[in-house]
């Protein structure tokens, strides 16, 4: 009676709160690793790890034959132990991701979508149970799952390792996971043969395509705004003159950006401007590079803007949102606070 009071309460504690220690072990675990961009080759190896998992334990432990008896080191390590490994591993991978997707996203805009859908998948692989019995457990959900986790940490390390541009990083990230999560469906015979690697191959091109295609709406990872705003002047590459509001006849008034990438990654991007909600003339192309910790400090300018809501937006050349900057210019006697 003495033990079995305090395993109840323990037992008791754990199923009411134990996706909530979960979870504040994961956010603390990834704010004392401190993973940065450079980590996401380590993530790629963490996941193929935690999808090869169940193939492995389910040829080393196989069930044991009815009728015979399991040693119990056994079926811990089978039915315990080896999913306990596997969601945390989904856990590490997942809380790396979502501080790196969110950092590239403009609030508001639509590439927010990927990070907030990343954030709850996270969540979800707190709630140990509710994750097994409506992921872990069900193959289709599962590989979709794992697909889609792959071919977020695909992304920016692709773009740490091979230092591709955004479009060839989307592609081969999408044609990559969507080829592996086919072959997952498949037996290992067929997966080892030439037809049906020309299949798995045929059948991801599309969704590859669509990846490029949608890059509009995804954040452009690894690019990642620090820094922007709207002033009068640029000095050694710093803006000065920074306000919200200018007065009409403004000589001019530049959008300032600073942008960190990876070391030695070089990015075409492109400034557009707005008047009002109405795109105003041509994109005004440019470039970046990475390496810089306090990130790389580009500007465009507007001479004489006239009265308006201005923005000016700036892009990687596959159309993704790396910053945005807005100002009004208004009358004189409206900026000086005069009646």
């Amino acid at each position: 009676m003495t033990l079995t009071k305090p395993a109840q309460w323990v037992q008791s504690f754990f199923s009411k709160y134990a996706p909530w220690i979960s979870l504040c072990v994961g956010v603390l675990a990834n704010v004392l690793n401190k993973h940065e961009i450079d980590f996401a080759p380590k993530a790629v190896a963490l996941l193929l790890v935690a999808w090869t998992l169940p193939a492995v334990v389910a040829r080393v432990l196989p069930e044991v034959p009815p009728g015979f008896e399991e040693p119990r080191w056994r079926r811990i390590a089978r039915t315990i132990g080896a999913p306990f490994v596997i969601v945390a591993l989904y856990k590490n991978v997942l809380f790396f991701l979502v501080p790196i997707w969110f950092s590239s996203a403009h609030f508001p805009s639509l590439n927010m979508g990927v990070p907030l859908l990343l954030a709850a998948m996270a969540l979800l692989t707190c709630f140990a149970t509710t994750y097994h019995d409506h992921v872990l457990a069900r193959p289709v959900r599962r590989v979709i799952w794992s697909a889609v986790v792959l071919f977020s940490v695909l992304v920016p390390a692709l773009a740490v390792s091979a230092l591709t541009s955004p479009r060839v990083t989307l592609f081969f990230s999408a044609l990559i996971a969507t080829s592996i999560a086919t072959a997952s469906l498949r037996s290992g015979e067929a997966t080892l043969s030439k037809r049906a690697v020309m299949g798995m191959l045929a059948g991801a091109l599309p969704v590859a395509i669509v990846a490029v295609v949608a890059a509009p709406l995804l954040p452009p990872v690894p690019s990642v705004c620090h820094d922007k705003g709207a002033g009068t002047a640029i000095v050694n590459r710093n803006l000065t003159g920074q306000a919200q509001t200018f007065p009409l006849g403004t000589k001019r008034v530049y959008t300032w950006f600073a942008v960190s990438m990876p070391t030695h990654y070089r990015q075409k991007v492109a400034f557009q401007w707005f008047q009002d909600g109405k795109k105003m003339g041509q994109p005004i192309v440019s470039a970046i590079q990475g390496g810089r910790t306090t990130g790389f400090r580009t500007a465009t300018y507007k001479s004489a803007p006239s009265l308006g809501t201005w923005r000016a937006d700036l892009y990687t050349d596959s159309s993704q949102l790396i910053g945005r900057v807005e100002f009004d210019v208004v009358a004189k006697e409206e900026a000086s606070g005069k009646p």
